[in-house]
């Protein structure tokens, strides 16, 4: 099996961190940093470079800080489970204990109540015929975050032409002045960038996985994780209290796939908890990835007592 697996590296220092398995794809010219990474999945696409593999993947140079995976272990899983049209990591698998799925979270994160529905207005827009509505459960099999993902050839094609062209090429005439705006100018973004976002590259990684589950649910494969490596990639410390105290529960939710409105209620309360005490963190502490796993080096994991404030 041919597969390419590629780093993107938009940014002189992220040359000097090659991910181990992967080939590291030279984007300095950076044209549409408004689009994020989508800008690098529009050129592979129009160069044609997904159809010279069996599978491509592009990945931010953040892949292996954040999901603690290399281009190796990649490797060995695709290969290991052929057959597939795509193959997603989900970097933050301790998402799947806090919040019943992304949608829930996202307006929280954003601190922005009608996100969703401008998100549906952009896809109505784009003549895109998916509903934000339709999600559903993310769980362990079925979620992904970011833009992680590994594609056949049949995937890069559908994917491109059905979502995120058509979106990519919206104008302003054609959305209008406030979704325009909503798109492209800042949002109030709680993570690290260069470039402050607009809300595109979040509705596009989301509307990727709504993608996925509609039309190649039975053609998907996402990394399995196990506690250990869910709990080894938790980033805060309440991340952890809940996957110890409530991942049986949820695991066997999941499982059985009802969720009744006791469950509902955990999932609000946890989802809650969750985004706004990272919000609380990250606003004291900046968590940066672009220098390797910072967990370890985190204040809140360096020490599990409590210390004496008139201690010296």
């Amino acid at each position: 099996m041919n597969i390419q697996l590629l780093q993107n590296c938009i940014f002189e220092h992220q040359f000097e961190r090659p991910i181990p398995g992967f080939e590291m794809l030279d984007f300095r010219q950076n044209p549409h940093p408004e689009w994020r990474e989508f800008q690098i999945f529009e050129q592979l696409y129009r160069e044609g470079r997904h159809q010279t593999v069996d599978v491509l993947g592009a990945v931010s140079s953040r892949f292996l800080a954040k999901g603690l995976l290399d281009g190796h272990e990649v490797r060995r899983w695709i290969e290991q489970t052929p057959g597939r049209d795509v193959y997603f990591v989900n970097p933050f698998p301790q998402r799947v204990y806090d919040s019943f799925n992304s949608s829930a979270r996202m307006p929280l994160s954003f601190d922005d109540p009608d996100m969703l529905k401008r998100f549906q207005l952009v896809l109505n827009t784009a003549r895109v015929p998916l509903s934000f509505e339709a999600l559903g459960r993310q769980h362990h099999g079925n979620h992904g975050m970011s833009s992680y993902w590994f594609g056949t050839p049949r995937f890069w094609e559908r994917l491109m032409t059905d979502l995120v062209l058509p979106v990519l090429r919206l104008n302003a005439g054609e959305l209008g002045s406030e979704l325009h705006g909503f798109l492209y100018q800042p949002v109030n973004y709680y993570g690290l960038a260069a470039h402050r976002p607009g809300a595109l590259p979040f509705l596009l990684e989301l509307a990727t996985n709504l993608y996925i589950q509609a039309e190649f649910s039975d053609h998907a494969l996402f990394y399995s994780h196990t506690r250990a490596q869910v709990l080894e990639r938790c980033i805060f410390p309440f991340d952890r209290d809940l996957v110890n105290l409530f991942g049986d529960e949820v695991d066997a939710m999941d499982a059985c796939g009802i969720y009744d409105s006791k469950a509902m209620a955990y999932f609000q309360s946890a989802s809650h908890h969750s985004t706004m005490g990272a919000l609380a963190y990250m606003n004291r502490h900046v968590v940066n990835f672009d220098h390797g796993d910072p967990r370890p080096h985190l204040p809140w994991f360096q020490t599990n007592k409590v210390k004496d404030p008139h201690e010296h």
